[in-house]
């Protein structure tokens, strides 16, 4: 009895097994987590092996040249150093932002030409011009090498500097549409008060840096034009344009380095305010304010002529092309979004250009107001347009050498 007793345990334990199909199961289970432990594991080190060979810079060092106005190179290549010592990494390059100062006229025959490197140095992946007279000129010229709208980088608006005493005779009373007639007329000062001064004397720089001239010269046309909006193709055409800026230019005194700086520091030198070679002359609020920003008694003022205010709007010029790498595109914009912090971007405006950081405090010459009337910007055509009649048919301020 006690045999079949013990078979019988034996049967019934087999009775009550684990089925093979369950241990089947489980075991698939089992192997399909295995493999996507794996899996997920692989990926985390596929991941870390591409953050590793892109912070080594596998493909190398990369150099992003820039060239800009005089005006903003030295702070913004400042600003570039602080950039590269954050080791940016783009596109897996190790990429160098350096910004070194380029005449205009000279940056724009070789943009719209064939660039020479050996002369000009390396091809730039940007370009930053005192305006955008230049970007209208390239846009024209080589439309298919500019990437995208250029956007401007800090403003200065445009003024005429003149003798203290001029200004106050001005008295807010000045409009830029009475330029070509106060340049032309003998003695026209005396409707100021001041007839022994003779004409306005109106200095039209063409040399390097003298943008301010040809932006006072859109101001003339919007005025003498009636132009509400903006300045049209059609009416920088307009015959009252033309004769407007010729008025302006023909025996106009010459600045003695061709610049509008020269020209407003011969003004602040003479001994006989009324007697200078040159009363007034337009040139950008920034550059004004560091001829000045040492004066405790004024050697010259700000004048603002009615009408809409012309700016000098530093814009960048993204190029592109064979000459410019994928990496460098990309870099031109990290680089400009980090210019465009406060922190950074303070470096600019405390040098006297506007922009969104905290501005330097006003002088005897140069207060920053407020500029209530900016004047839109021109269409291409139109800014074309006015810099032919003011540089001639070559366009471009010429090259002080």
């Amino acid at each position: 009895m006690a045999h079949h007793r013990s078979t019988d345990r034996g049967a019934s334990m087999r009775g009550r097994g684990v089925s093979r199909g369950l241990v089947g199961a489980l075991l698939a289970v089992v192997l399909v987590a295995a493999v996507v432990v794996v899996w997920f594991q692989l990926g985390d080190r596929i991941d870390r092996q591409g953050e590793q060979a892109a912070g080594n810079c596998v493909e190398g060092r990369s150099t992003v040249p820039i060239i800009a106005d005089p005006d903003v190179a030295d702070a913004l290549n400042s600003i570039a150093t602080e950039y590269t010592e954050t080791g940016p990494v783009v596109r897996d390059h190790c990429v160098v932002v350096e910004v070194r100062p380029g005449d205009a006229k000279v940056t724009l025959d070789g943009l719209s030409g064939t660039w020479d490197p050996v002369a000009l140095g390396a091809r730039p992946a940007a370009w930053v011009p005192q305006s955008s007279i230049w970007a209208a000129d390239l846009m024209t010229a080589r439309p298919d090498i500019v990437d995208g709208n250029p956007a401007s980088l800090v403003s200065s608006p445009v003024v005429l500097a003149t003798a203290p005493q001029l200004a106050e005779a001005f008295d807010g009373q000045l409009d830029w549409q009475q330029l070509p007639t106060l340049q032309q007329r003998d003695a026209s000062l005396g409707a100021f008060g001041l007839g022994s001064w003779g004409s306005i004397r109106l200095a039209m720089p063409v040399g390097a840096q003298s943008d301010a001239t040809a932006l006072a010269a859109q101001a003339v046309a919007m005025q003498v034009t009636r132009t509400m909006g903006t300045l049209t193709e059609q009416d920088a055409n307009s015959p009252r344009v033309a004769s407007s800026v010729e008025a302006m230019s023909s025996g106009a005194p010459q600045s003695p380095d061709g610049t509008p700086v020269g020209a407003a520091r011969e003004i602040a030198e003479a001994s006989d305010p009324g007697e200078s070679p040159i009363h007034a002359v337009a040139i950008t609020e920034q550059a004004l304010y560091q001829l000045t920003r040492e004066d405790t008694t004024p050697r010259l003022a700000e004048v603002i002529p009615g009408g809409p205010t012309p700016i000098a709007d530093y814009p960048i010029i993204r190029l592109s092309g064979e000459d410019v790498a994928p990496e460098q595109t990309d870099a031109v914009a990290e680089f400009f979004e980090f210019v465009s912090q406060p922190e950074h971007l303070a470096v600019l405006t405390d040098l006297g250009f506007r922009g969104d950081a905290p501005m330097p405090p006003k002088t005897a010459t140069v207060t920053f107001p407020l500029t209530e009337n900016p004047m839109p910007q021109p269409e291409t055509a139109a800014t074309v347009t006015i810099n032919r009649l003011v540089y001639g048919p070559d366009s471009g301020p010429a090259t002080v050498g």
